[in-house]
């Protein structure tokens, strides 16, 4: 028997799950839906023209990953013949007269020494309760204490000063993790970031040839014809015997899942006669504009700060403005973190502080992320389960997991394995590992568990 199963969202959530069903199209029949003429989701590529009059694309939002963590985006590029590049993660921050940069010393550096000695000992104490990177589990995870208070108040007790956390952290981390506030962010998650984003050295990355345009590409040849652009999707309706998705032609088409790939309120507002359930979890989930919000991509070179010393092969430059302390431009080079472009300054700038010359501009864009605050994390994220499922429906993306491409990823792949896809990468130990952890997290007891049969468990 075949299922029909619709997908409504391509970001990499959408793509995922779409994927891995298809990956059987002998028991599943898949219909994807997009209201953009393009796939991808926050994963925005665009073209850049180059000296020699060609052409080259370049990742405007997602423009880097982390080795030790993206085991299923890196076994998915390598599936797909997608070449990963080294590149380099290294920040700059302006901030009134003074400068924090990683790399050289700075005045900020010397004057709070002892700031950065305190934080340092917050990392340590924090790390001692994260869950070791080759054998997470679930009762490890739900015992951290650090899971349900805010970074911010870790802070406060350890007396860490607002200079340091306004001139060095908060900048440093916004850059990172798209978030504005991210001192509400729950403390363990906090230090999960600040384990691969140094603030005092460059970090070491990884970015794709060919940009997420190809990656997308090649992931999606083998269903291409069943991705449905520029079709939006108005109203779902779901009964005993299967639902309806009706799209904003005026087209009605009949499945018997369907996967909402999108925001939670988005896919609220599409859902005919919401559950309560429904309404109480995904009406809670809260997104956030403030910084990461609008973004310029251009070639004007007069945002980047007149220090050239400081400027010169960063992957992204923050700088304050206005009267509020943490009021920030965050401007991404993106000829730094993509190196296949040929040295032309082509930059991505976020809240930016003034104008950008009009003749300089590419492509604008805007951008929407989950507030992953404590009650997001510790409670919204892990009560998704309950309405997973429920009357054929099944929720994925940053808001049912972690806002990052690859727990995006595995959100997407944990639907299709709950609804009886193949697990993709089975002999890829660490990868297994942490989809049997992030799809109990989200799933429940539930959830269909992937056997890990490697030598070195």
């Amino acid at each position: 028997m075949v299922h029909r199963i619709a997908v409504v969202g391509t970001g990499i959530s959408g793509l995922a799950a779409a994927w891995a069903l298809h990956r059987r199209p002998d028991r599943f029949d898949v219909q994807v839906y997009e209201k953009d003429a393009h796939v991808g989701g926050n994963a925005v590529t665009i073209d850049v023209p180059q000296r020699d009059g060609s052409t080259a694309t370049v990742d405007v939002a997602v423009t880097v990953c982390v080795p030790k963590v993206y085991h299923h985006v890196i076994a998915a590029m390598e599936a797909c013949g997608v070449e990963r590049v080294p590149t380099e993660y290294s920040v700059a921050v302006h901030h009134g007269g003074d400068v924090h940069a990683h790399g050289p010393d700075s005045s900020l550096r010397t004057r709070l020494a002892a700031d950065f000695d305190r934080f340092a000992q917050v990392l340590a104490v924090l790390n001692r309760f994260n869950m070791p990177v080759t054998n997470p589990t679930i009762l490890r995870a739900a015992a951290n204490p650090f899971n349900y208070v805010s970074i911010g108040r870790v802070l406060d007790l350890w007396r860490v000063s607002g200079e340091f956390r306004v001139k060095v952290l908060k900048p440093m981390v916004v850059s990172f993790a798209l978030a504005a506030d991210v001192f509400a962010m729950p403390a363990s998650l906090f230090s999960r970031y600040l384990g691969f984003l140094d603030v005092e050295r460059p970090s070491p990355m990884l970015t794709w040839r060919g940009s997420t345009r190809a990656f997308f590409g090649n992931l999606t040849a083998s269903f291409a014809d069943r991705i449905h652009t520029g079709r939006e999707v108005t109203r779902i309706v779901r009964d005993s015997g299967g639902v309806t998705v009706h799209d904003a032609s005026g087209g009605a088409d009949r499945f018997d899942q369907v996967i909402l790939a999108c925001n939670a309120d988005h896919a609220l507002r599409l859902l005919s006669e919401p559950s309560r359930a429904e309404r109480a979890i995904l009406g809670r989930v809260r997104y956030e504009t403030a910084v990461h919000g609008d973004v310029v991509v251009h070639t004007d070179a007069t945002v980047l700060p007149d220090d050239q010393a400081v400027a010169a092969g960063r992957s992204t430059v923050v700088r304050q403005y206005g009267a509020a302390a943490d009021n920030y431009e965050v401007t991404y080079v993106l000829n730094n973190l993509q190196p296949w472009l040929d040295g032309t300054a082509c930059l991505a700038t976020y809240n930016a502080a003034g104008p950008i010359d009009d003749d300089a501009v590419l492509a604008r864009t805007s951008f929407r992320h989950v507030v992953h605050d404590v009650r997001q994390n510790a409670f919204l994220a892990n009560v998704m389960r309950f309405v997973q499922g429920g009357r054929r429906t099944w929720f994925c993306g940053a808001h049912t997991m972690v806002n990052s491409q690859e727990h995006c990823f595995v959100s997407g792949l944990a639907v299709a394995r709950q609804l009886g896809a193949d697990y993709p990468f089975p002999d890829n130990a660490p990868a297994v590992r942490w989809f049997n952890f992030y799809g109990r997290t989200a799933h429940g007891r539930s959830f269909r568990r992937v056997a890990d049969n490697s030598a070195d468990r």
